[in-house]
């Protein structure tokens, strides 16, 4: 008997420590676990009751009851009583009720988040609070209008069979000192991880179909299938299910190079979780900080040795890279195409009266024989060519301004030789930015022979058809 008065004299104080005001926090918990044990110990070892314990601890029955039947945390978690008044929550409450039942009529992507309430309660009700308030206000009302539904997904584990996932992220580099927005082509195999991506300044289908055939290239052979978005590139219209009607272009670029499609269900981007995740790991990884080159190409050709770089490290416990991943799906994928697809958008064209045809929004010139027939545009990633059933009429690099006029002034050279008075006002000349010595040509042709001074000055010009630029600027 006096061990044991002993050993709950040892322990009473302890006890008493818990209702100090002076005790840090960690000490108090440390003493509540302490207390835990030794009711447990007492209850258990020593087969006192609940009763007794009570009387040499000080606790009341259903805080013993608590700790022997159920857990500390239940013991030593604070239960609120009583909602504390929220005067300025309720004041914006059935605003915010009504702003969200009103958008389940609403495209779920033209709804409210928390950040758009805030915007609204600054701007329509003074609100002074912030922003992270309203973030749990909105949280508790979709809680109780059961608004929150969060999917469940399923794990996923791919066989080595040659799959891949495909999609484009907006990124910016800086190509020559500014700062250039365009789009990140994405491809990446499902099983082994192994990636390629490539930067355009759009995408366009001409952009689609090039980063296809340099992924093919870089990973010499072609996915059995590969899984897309409803890109308007590939689809002409979403159907049933998975269905889709496919853009006729990109019909004959599958089968050029012989692999299957498969499209995401509408607004569920998430299928293709693997390139979808990898977007977030390049735009940390790779375009962080932003890239600078002094060209598209430049930057291109950097990008794919960080693809090569990255797919080769050594990753997990067992330091497998993806490439060596990638060698194990290779017998399922496709053999590189012997022919190479034109990878161009097409457009029938008219020329107009100044020798101009228009595509994509900017126009370009032919040559004046061309005037009133329909040409055949071919827009690639960095140039156009412009045909004449087989025969190629004219060339130029792709503007992506919009509303510019582009001239060559070979093709206009047989048009001036029949109108030499236009050659100071035309914009075929002017555009040509030649060399000074042209203009001072002109002028000293004109002071010499006013009257026929635009025509021998043409004739200076017609013998561009015969030398080129450079030696004709020595001659003058």
């Amino acid at each position: 008997m006096l061990k044991k008065k002993l050993t709950t004299l040892t322990i009473k104080p302890a006890m008493l420590e818990v209702a100090k005001p002076t005790a840090k926090a960690g000490e108090r918990e440390m003493t509540k676990v302490d207390t835990y044990k030794y009711i447990k110990e007492q209850h258990i070892r020593e087969r006192k009751s609940i009763r007794q314990i009570s009387r040499e601890t000080g606790l009341a029955r259903q805080t013993i009851r608590k700790i022997l039947y159920g857990s500390v945390e239940e013991v030593t978690k604070y239960k609120r009583k009583i909602e504390p008044p929220a005067p300025l929550r309720n004041q914006y409450r059935a605003i915010i009720q009504q702003w969200l039942l009103d958008d389940q009529k609403r495209p779920p992507k033209q709804r409210h988040n928390s950040q758009r309430i805030f915007e609204r309660l600054q701007l329509e009700y003074d609100f002074t609070c912030g922003v992270s308030t309203v973030r749990g206000w909105v949280r508790e009302i979709k809680k109780e209008l059961n608004l929150e539904h969060i999917e469940a997904f399923l794990p996923l584990e791919h066989e080595p069979l040659g799959r891949a996932q495909c999609d484009w992220t907006p990124v910016v580099v800086r190509i020559n000192g500014q700062d250039v927005a365009g789009d990140l082509f994405l491809l990446r195999f499902s099983y082994s991880k192994a990636f390629y991506i490539r930067f355009y300044p759009h995408q366009r289908q001409e952009a689609f179909f090039d980063a296809h055939e340099h992924a093919f290239a870089f990973f010499g052979g072609v996915p059995s299938q590969i899984l897309y978005d409803n890109l308007k590139t590939a689809v002409k219209k979403v159907l049933l299910g998975r269905r889709r009607e496919e853009q006729d272009a990109f019909i004959k670029f599958r089968a050029h190079h012989g692999f299957d499609s498969q499209f995401c269900n509408v607004a569920k981007g998430n299928e293709k979780g693997i390139v979808e995740a990898l977007a977030r790991y390049v735009k940390v990884h790779i375009f962080t900080p932003v890239p600078e080159f002094n060209s598209i190409d430049a930057l291109n050709k950097w990008l794919e040795e960080r693809c090569r770089a990255i797919n080769e490290r050594p990753r997990g416990k067992h330091k497998i890279s993806f490439q060596q991943r990638l060698a194990e799906e290779k017998g399922k994928l496709g053999p590189l195409s012997v022919h190479t697809f034109d990878c161009c958008s097409r457009r029938e064209v008219k020329v107009n009266r100044f020798s101009l045809i228009t595509f994509d929004k900017n126009q370009y010139s032919v040559p004046v024989d061309y005037v009133g027939r329909m040409l055949t545009v071919k827009g690639y990633v960095h140039e156009i060519k412009i045909y004449n059933k087989e025969t190629l009429v004219a060339t130029f690099p792709r503007a992506y301004t919009k509303d510019q006029q582009y001239f060559q002034l070979e093709h206009y050279l047989k048009l001036l030789e029949r109108k030499p008075g236009a050659v100071g006002q035309a914009k075929p000349v002017i555009k040509a930015n030649l060399p000074a010595v042209f203009s001072q040509c002109h002028r000293e042709l004109l002071r010499r022979n006013p009257e026929n001074g635009n025509r021998e000055f043409v004739s200076v010009l017609l013998l561009l058809k015969h030398y080129p630029l450079n030696r004709l600027t020595d001659a003058l």
